[in-house]
């Protein structure tokens, strides 16, 4: 049995000068869990996060622990339940310190109680060394500790982060990524993280909402979101490349079965009857130089192909194949494509598993 939200919003609507901002008909954060919010800029991510935290005017249903937050003494009362980091660090003029230990002493911390607290804070941070430099002498991701350290030394129930890396440098935003990923797990905070880039949101997320035009196309895990995506312009997001046109049939043998425009076929998992385009990840597609024997590999898609191309992806390789009219994606390891000995022109087998063919019914999609 799932546990009843730490916030649940029900046909929440945000309205600013008469435009429609975001209209959601539900979101729910649940105890324990990071739940990322995902989306391209203007979808509406922040201003979302910020009704969450009874920060911006609603319409319609929002709750916390079960009570309405309707008044001002019930919005006040999840604010102090809750802490936020924005992209930009809003820090005071007073040392690292002092910049923790006020919002401590906003909520009522003895001084000593404060210190204390403020001291944890800034080691699990790691800028305990920093605790009497002044706000002018950090750099950007220095600041961004300890505004992070400023929201955990009160000890919310929920920390909502809104953009946390994005202003950063790749080396400090990769170093305050993998401390907050720790620091999260530690603590067992309930989380609501902002964030329009994918690769963050994969790493981080329990269960992802994609957000776009202020509407949810899309919830569910991360593994479901990144790997089913619901709609082309979800996987065009996430960086499915590769489209297949065509329809949808029974097939024989079980599931269903992928025929394209030019005849070719994939056996992909159950799926409606229909038109659909056809989606398969370059990470789910291996290559072999001669046709397996049948049988002999779970594959059930084996197909004939020939490589137009070789485009180096760090220490990986994009292959792209050439299939009748069509061309799929296949990403493999710089040995491995040494070891296949991939030239432009050669023919190779792609093997793909049934359940690794995605199907988007055509109209759901916004090609």
């Amino acid at each position: 049995m799932n546990p009843d939200p730490v916030i649940d919003a029900r046909d929440l609507v945000v309205v600013r000068d008469g435009h429609e901002i975001v209209r959601v008909e539900r979101f729910t954060l649940d105890p324990g869990e990071v739940h990322v919010v995902l989306g391209p800029n203007g979808a509406g991510k922040s201003t979302l996060l910020r009704a969450l935290d009874a920060l911006e005017p609603i319409a319609g249903e929002l709750r916390y622990r079960g009570k309405p937050v309707r008044t001002e003494r019930d919005r006040q009362r999840l604010r102090r339940s809750t802490a936020a980091v924005f992209q930009k660090p809003h820090l005071l003029a007073t040392t690292v310190r002092g910049n923790v230990e006020s919002g401590l002493r906003l909520r009522g911390a003895s001084r000593d109680e404060a210190r204390r607290r403020a001291a944890a804070a800034l080691d699990l941070l790691g800028i305990a060394h920093l605790a009497e430099r002044g706000r002018k002498g950090l750099s950007g991701g220095e600041a961004q500790r300890v505004s992070i350290a400023r929201a955990l030394a009160g000890d919310p129930e929920v920390l909502f982060l809104d953009e946390p890396t994005a202003a950063l440098d790749p080396p400090t935003r990769r170093a305050l990524l993998v401390d907050l990923e720790r620091i999260v797990a530690e603590q067992s905070i309930t989380v609501l993280w902002v964030t329009h880039d994918k690769e963050e949101a994969l790493s981080v997320a329990d269960r992802v909402t994609f957000l776009a035009r202020g509407r949810v196309v899309q919830e569910g895990t991360s593994s479901e979101v990144f790997n089913r995506p619901a709609t082309g312009e979800v996987a065009d997001y996430l960086g499915v490349d590769v489209w297949l046109p065509g329809v949808v049939s029974d097939d024989p043998d079980g599931g269903s079965r992928f025929v394209t425009g030019d005849g070719h076929s994939l056996v992909c998992a159950a799926a409606h009857d229909g038109p659909a385009f056809a989606c398969v990840h370059p990470e789910d597609v291996a290559l072999a130089l001669t046709e397996p024997a049948p049988g002999s590999i779970s594959e059930r898609n084996v197909l004939a192909t020939t490589v137009v191309g070789i485009k180096p992806q760090g220490r990986l390789r994009l292959v792209v194949l050439e299939w009748g009219e069509l061309s799929l994606q296949a990403l493999v390891t710089q040995a491995a494509a040494e070891h296949l000995g991939l030239t432009v022109g050669m023919r190779v087998y792609a093997l793909i598993k049934a359940v690794a063919v995605h199907v988007v019914p055509r109209a759901a999609t916004r090609r």
